[in-house]
């Protein structure tokens, strides 16, 4: 039907051209505009199939990214308070980037927003409350229990990335001697 259309239009063109040649110069200007304005909506659109089971993948990583990201703002604000009311040492805080970049909080998430950092900071709020007095050592071994149990999820989050890395390697040669 397309075929079709595009003869269509030569044929008309072609008689005006014939019949009116001075018609031709606005019919090359007229194409020139929707020709670019249609490859401009083409490169608009982007990749995006209709299919059903597309549309349902990427709403499903649309919510995970939204989950992911309101988990690392819920603890960051944590972190970051305790950082405004009591304060880190270089080292900690150097611990503490790498723990909240790394996100390496995803196996104790649980433990660290429901009990972990609230006590942390009701903590620090009582001994600020009372001005500091008999209780900073009480605070500064807590802060550093909080930085070991940081110190081991990064560990963790290490080997576990270089498991599934090496997971994949082995995944994608497997494919790959599947197809030759």
């Amino acid at each position: 039907m397309q075929k079709i259309w595009t003869l269509l239009c030569i044929l008309v063109t072609a008689l005006l051209g014939i019949f009116f040649p001075s018609a031709l110069m606005f019919i090359v200007i007229f194409s020139l505009l929707v020709l670019f304005y249609v490859i401009w909506k083409e490169k608009q659109k982007g990749f995006k199939p209709e299919s059903q089971m597309y549309k349902e993948i990427e709403k499903l990583k649309k919510k995970r990214i939204k989950i992911e990201n309101s988990k690392h703002k819920y603890i960051n604000d944590q972190i970051l308070y305790i950082a405004q009311m009591w304060g880190y040492t270089k080292e900690q805080d150097k611990i503490i980037s790498k723990f909240i970049e790394k996100r390496a909080y995803s196996k104790v998430y649980n433990k660290l927003t429901a009990s972990l950092l609230p006590q942390m900071i009701i903590l620090i709020d009582n001994c600020n409350a009372r001005q500091q007095k008999g209780c900073k050592r009480e605070v500064s071994k807590s802060l550093r229990e909080l930085i070991e149990v940081m110190k081991v999820e990064l560990k963790n989050k290490k080997y576990t990335n270089d498991e599934d890395f090496d997971t994949s390697l082995d995944v994608y040669n497997q494919l790959l001697l599947e197809l030759k």
